[in-house]
């Protein structure tokens, strides 16, 4: 896959945290006492997985700093 930015080759790999959390999307950071759920724009990324490292299937362009990935069910 060649980067939407530069046009360069991308990587394949993984996103992933680095503990059990979880990624989410929104419009801003909801503080850490809010439900996260409850922010403006609010996107479930990953559920978290108690256990094991949450990721998704990605691709990155080390070259312009692009990370590219699809959430959901594809994969």
């Amino acid at each position: 896959m060649n980067c939407p930015t530069c046009n360069k080759e991308m990587r394949d790999g993984y996103l992933f945290t680095s503990k059990d959390g979880a990624f989410s999307f929104a419009d801003e950071v909801p503080g850490v006492f809010h439900n996260a759920k409850h922010a403006p724009g609010f996107v479930k990324i990953t559920s978290i997985e108690s256990g094991h490292r949450v990721h998704v299937r990605a691709h990155i362009c080390e070259d312009c700093k692009t990370v590219l990935f699809t959430y959901g069910d594809k994969e």
